[in-house]
């Protein structure tokens, strides 16, 4: 039989001894058999783990306590034989579930029995863990401060009470271009950041002395970089205070707003902007409508309220066809569709419907409204009211028709006076003067349809060379881009362009079934008009001895335009060039 068994099962001879030293003492003791078996479990062991004397007696005391041993089991009782001492820091379970640190000495008795004390530290092994807890965390913290101060977004620095700068950091230092050594240990309002204006300096020395009294301060100022540029910072000094609230040392810190305060200016500008535009909107008699890509109104200026008769309230959130009349609804489809491609309406004439009843004759003027990205996200709409224009249109083409009316009676009684007056003269002067007053009559007709602007050059060929003009063009070739011509210019071309064809009907192309016209005309760079009167197939033609009545008026007649008449007669043909000013 080994030592140790020998011991385990020995009788406890001092079990009563050791019961009557246990309850002497207040620390939790007990006394175990190597085995395990409790033999004795004192006061101080009740008070600590819950467990009573008759709950614990005859029990393992480390299965009863559920004990946690620094080392192996086999290796503490081996100990306990060879040195009869034992001591290390164990962990209990207690009876209500708690878990105890206990400073734990084990004394081998002469009887065999272990006689265990121990002494309760789990507050301060936990305390001693808050401890090293709370010198990692103001370890981590101080790290953490000094990184945030040199990190900062914000100026920052610490000045002592009498308001020398102690520490900046870097962003105050690399932002502005100063180095450490141009700033520490000055007083703050001296260094360099303020040089440019001594009421700022001022001012600085102001929120030093208030927050060395135990205000704060905070303004906006200006400032200076190294390289001589003005920003503005937002500024603040702060007094920092210990645990009793006595003033330690002064915090400034600073933001620059610069760009802010720019930006605040541009959208103050912005604002001011858009009031304007919108009281030029709100009080203009147009009716301005905007709506987005699916025809909805979003907004609906004064205008439109006495234009179409609703309210803003009752239009805004509509469909557009609201005042687009039924036989119209595929014109707003058109328009939509343009907008969406980018385009832009200019002067579209229609009608549309007011509340009451009724339709009201409109201009339409309609833009694409694009938002910041540069997308169409609706269209911005002006619609005029036309229905007086409209009947003043009318009224002038009644007046006008009566007008031409008129002046085609007056021009018929100038040709019958002609013609009754020279009754005795030849025949050819008769139809030349009555040819010429018919040009004229016949270019008076254009001038009525272009309500007096003017008269396209095209149309005035056409009238005079209309005999010789057959389904795809006959003998005469008319070719040239758009040239309004004004009064002036288009009545002196007609009576031109009729002496042409009345001599090429006399001697030139046209006299014979074989010749033919070609009438061209042009602009140069300048914008004046070239136009070229090409006979060709016609009969042989002589450059004439003297010059003819036809060919004088011709030049004349330019020539009271400022322009020119070339005749050109080659043996194929006549060519006439003109040119005409701007």
């Amino acid at each position: 039989m080994t030592r140790q068994s020998a011991l385990s099962n020995a009788p406890s001879a001092g079990a009563a001894r050791a019961a009557d030293l246990l309850s002497l003492s207040h620390e939790p003791m007990f006394v175990w058999r190597l085995g395990g078996a409790i033999d004795s479990w004192n006061a101080g062991a009740e008070r600590l783990y819950g467990f009573s004397p008759d709950e614990a007696i005859g029990r393992i005391s480390h299965t009863l306590l559920k004990t946690r041993f620094p080392v192996e089991l086999a290796e503490l009782t081996s100990e306990l034989l060879n040195g009869h001492v034992w001591s290390g820091e164990l962990r209990h379970t207690c009876k209500d579930g708690r878990e105890v640190v206990v400073d734990s000495r084990m004394q081998l008795l002469s009887d065999g029995t272990v006689l265990e004390v121990n002494r309760d530290v789990t507050e301060v092994r936990a305390y001693a863990a808050a401890q090293a807890a709370l010198m990692r965390e103001l370890s981590t913290t101080a790290a953490k401060f000094e990184a945030l101060f040199n990190q900062s977004a914000i100026f920052a620095g610490i000045l002592d009470l009498h308001g020398y700068l102690r520490e900046a950091n870097n962003l105050s230092l690399d932002w502005c271009g100063y180095t450490r050594e141009q700033v520490l240990g000055r007083p703050f309002w001296e260094t360099p950041w303020w040089r440019g204006s001594a009421e700022i300096r001022a001012r600085i020395r102001f929120a030093t002395a208030q927050a060395a009294a135990g205000s704060a301060f905070r303004e906006e100022l200006r400032y200076w970089l190294a390289d001589g540029r003005e920003r503005i910072v937002d500024f603040a000094m702060h007094p920092i205070r210990d645990a009793t609230g006595t003033v330690m040392f002064l915090h400034p810190t600073g933001l620059d707003i610069t760009e802010r305060k720019q930006a605040e200016a541009a959208l103050r500008d912005t604002e001011q902007r858009w009031r304007w535009i919108a009281s030029i909107v709100d009080s203009n008699e147009d009716a301005i409508v905007s709506k987005d890509l699916n025809g909805i109104i979003s907004s609906w200026n004064a205008g439109a309220e006495r234009l179409f008769e609703y309210k803003a309230d009752e239009a805004i959130g509509q469909p557009i066809t609201l005042i687009i009349p039924q036989d119209r609804l595929d014109e707003e489809r058109e328009i939509l569709a343009r907008i969406r491609r980018g385009e832009r309406i200019d002067h579209l004439e229609t009608a549309r419907r007011r509340k009451h009843g009724g339709l009201i004759n409109v201009a339409l003027t309609v833009s694409p409204v694009k938002d910041a990205e540069g997308r169409i996200v609706g269209a911005s709409k002006i619609a005029r009211d036309i229905s007086e224009q409209k009947r003043n249109q009318e009224h002038i083409r009644v007046l006008a028709r009566e007008a031409e009316h008129r002046s085609k009676n007056l021009l018929a009684n100038v040709a019958a006076i002609v013609n009754l007056s020279r009754s005795d003269t030849p025949e050819g002067l008769k139809d030349a003067i009555t040819g010429r007053i018919r040009a004229l009559s016949n270019v008076h007709s254009l001038f009525v349809e272009s309500r007096w602007s003017g008269a396209e050059l095209l149309a005035i060929a056409r009238q005079e060379l209309a005999p010789y003009l057959g389904e795809e063009g006959g003998r005469v070739r008319i070719e040239g881009r758009e040239a309004l011509l004004e009064p002036p210019a288009a009545q002196a071309l007609a009576v031109v362009l009729h002496e042409l064809a009345t001599n090429a009907t006399k001697y030139g192309a046209l006299s014979d079934a074989t010749g033919a016209i070609a009438l061209t005309w042009s602009r140069d760079a300048d914008g004046k008009l070239l136009l070229r009167w090409t006979e060709t197939g016609g009969p042989p033609v002589q450059k004439p001895e003297r010059q003819g009545f036809g060919s004088r008026l011709i030049e004349r007649t330019i020539g009271q335009l400022n322009g020119t008449a070339r005749f050109d007669w080659r043996p194929e043909g006549l060519v006439c060039e003109i040119t005409l000013p701007t």
